[in-house]
């Protein structure tokens, strides 16, 4: 029997950012996204690959509530004495309401003398007024299996919900381990409902059992959340 969706629509809210991030650049990997911030759609800016990245990675972290980019510029002195100012790639607010500054940044860069010695001015001009602690990002901190998930929740973030509630239903019924993929036959859902597993893993109504990527192949039961 064919199904018909129905999807809650919101314009997205505009950047948060305090300056302007292009929407193309020729060599650049520019761009938004668009994620789901407190039952509504927010956009967010990013200027490079590694961004993109890092945004996924940490919006879809259970402990992060909210994520700005490009915040207000922090003012700082540099070693020589001079003063600059810099933009705060993220700002990060975790669910208990601390704040995280995030500088992200190619490991190659990040590890000079100009650019910790920075970062260290920094910290000291942005704590406790703009955030509570600053991070720096570099690839080594982007996980591939972290990414893979995040991308899978990012693309699986509209709700289905005529296909949302069998899968519930369906994991509710039973607490005993089994693969996405048999537990999709099951329901007769198939492969159009592994968005809906996905969803349900991200708001904890059902379990991963054996961590690691999400695929047909994973160990899923009923979780916690009705």
């Amino acid at each position: 029997m064919a199904r018909t969706e129905k999807y809650t629509h919101f314009d997205p809210a505009p950047s948060r950012a305090s300056r302007l991030i292009p929407r193309s650049s020729k060599g650049h990997f520019v761009g938004q996204l668009v994620f789901d911030l407190k039952g509504k759609p927010q956009c967010l800016g990013f200027e490079s690959l590694l961004e993109y990245q890092a945004a996924l990675c940490l919006i879809y972290h259970h402990d992060v509530g909210d994520i700005e980019e490009q915040v207000a510029p922090v003012v700082y002195k540099r070693r020589s004495g001079k003063v600059a100012s810099h933009h705060l790639d993220f700002r990060v607010t975790l669910v208990q309401g601390r704040r995280i500054g995030i500088a992200v940044k190619p490991e190659v860069i990040a590890m000079t003398h100009d650019f910790q010695s920075d970062i260290r001015a920094i910290r000291s001009a942005a704590v406790p007024h703009v955030v509570h602690d600053i991070c720096v990002v570099t690839e080594r901190n982007i996980h591939p299996v972290t990414l893979h998930n995040a991308k899978l929740f990012h693309a699986a973030r509209r709700r289905q919900p005529e296909i949302d509630t069998i899968i519930l239903e369906a994991a509710n019924s039973t607490r005993e381990p089994s693969t996405i993929r048999e537990f999709l036959d099951r329901t007769g859902l198939k492969g159009t409902g592994f968005h809906g597993v996905a969803r349900g893993i991200r708001s904890g109504a059902i379990m991963h059992v054996d961590g690691g990527r999400i695929t047909g192949d994973s160990l899923i039961r009923g979780g916690e959340v009705a």
